[in-house]
């Protein structure tokens, strides 16, 4: 017997995350990676991290979703009005964040037309657990002018059996 299952980190966690920061922002690269992929002047970057098991029932689980988001900004010459926008823009990230602690996502799945179903997860305790700048990973200190600001969001999510 096939197990039915969905891809919930990215489909319902990642993916709604990059939908928000599109509909936020009219620039920029937005998009899911392990590592920076690009060398713009602004793009945030999201991944995740790890998983937990909340609670285990019979027909259902709940699991946080821990994941990184990068928001990268590029200025060769900075100077103080550079710095008041970046942390103008990690305030942002972080009020819409919080703004969505609590989220939505539909996906369609199988089928074409009117047979097209569709799934709908939500997830709760969306948190910013913390923020840190210019802490450089493997890659991103040799990118002259980056600066970046990395959030730690976690959510939860019940995915009930079919």
């Amino acid at each position: 017997m096939a197990v039915t299952y969905e891809n919930v980190f990215y489909d319902f966690v990642m993916d709604p995350l990059r939908d928000l920061f599109i509909a936020e922002y009219a620039y920029g690269k937005i998009y899911i990676a392990p590592s920076i992929l690009h060398q713009d002047p602004f793009s945030i970057r999201i991944w995740g991290n790890s998983t937990e098991t909340n609670e285990y029932f019979t027909s259902a689980w709940q699991k946080q979703y821990n994941v990184e988001i990068s928001l990268y900004e590029i200025e060769k010459n900075p100077g103080e009005a550079y710095f008041k926008q970046f942390y103008n823009d990690i305030e942002r990230i972080y009020q819409l964040l919080f703004a969505n602690a609590q989220a939505k996502s539909t996906t369609l799945s199988g089928g074409s037309g009117s047979n097209t179903s569709s799934v709908t997860h939500n997830w709760i305790d969306g948190i910013c657990e913390e923020f840190t700048i210019n802490e450089f990973e493997e890659g991103e200190e040799e990118i002259e002018g980056l600066n970046v600001a990395k959030f730690i969001f976690n959510c939860k999510l019940i995915r009930e059996n079919p």
